[in-house]
């Protein structure tokens, strides 16, 4: 077989042989981007039903850092209303008060979650009770926190619970689950869009085993 010198080439060959060369680290520089950029999400912090055992007028209270200051939650067991105010949730960013909200009593209390987006540091909370999931998180835009997920806004089966939480994979999901002789599981999955500072989200169907032996 015949052996060839680089001044076998002309100069033409060994111009178009660099921008390909150039061309191709282009492309692998940008796929390595675009994974590295990727969402991945972690659970860094779980109080699984921890308002089930709160008595009348206690509270609970965490704080945790973010990138735009601690924020801190509080959340409190009120014992003059009614059952559709009976939990209290305030927040406050670097001490100045950004959220409040009241919750209703509900079976087997609530859970509060922190999910964190390691690919920019930023961290969303969840409220989830057996009825209802919701996701929030900081805007720095609005300067206050806002609502990202709401389970009531996404199609499910009547009577399933909702739940939304990072996966072992990294994903993050809005899961629906009702059990039964034939249980009922559908998911939603969110990845954050930049350009609109929201998340987006793709059906993804049914026929899951259950959220909690996949979820961090």
């Amino acid at each position: 077989m015949a052996e060839y010198l680089e001044s076998d080439f002309s100069e033409e060959d060994n111009e178009m042989r660099k921008c390909v060369a150039i061309l191709l680290g282009l492309l692998v520089m940008a796929f390595s981007a675009v994974c590295f950029a990727a969402d991945s999400f972690q659970m860094i912090y779980e109080a699984k039903n921890f308002t089930e055992g709160m008595k009348d007028n206690q509270a609970l209270t965490e704080t945790f850092t973010t990138p735009y200051g601690p924020l801190k939650f509080q959340m409190r067991k009120l014992w003059q209303t009614g059952n559709d105010k009976r939990m209290h949730l305030i927040a406050w960013l670097n001490d100045k008060r950004i959220a409040e909200q009241h919750y209703p009593k509900v079976e087997k209390g609530y859970t509060f979650r922190v999910i964190k987006d390691t690919s920019n540091s930023e961290l969303y909370f969840v409220i989830e009770s057996v009825e209802r999931a919701c996701l929030f998180g900081y805007s720095a835009g609005a300067q206050k926190l806002v609502t990202y997920i709401d389970s009531q806004n996404y199609a499910h089966a009547n009577g399933a619970i909702p739940s939304i939480v990072a996966l072992k994979d990294g994903d993050l999901i809005l899961a629906f689950e009702k059990g039964g002789s034939a249980p009922v599981r559908s998911r939603y999955q969110f990845e954050w869009d930049d350009s609109t500072k929201w998340f987006s989200y793709t059906a993804i169907g049914g026929g899951w085993s259950p959220v909690s032996e996949e979820k961090q």
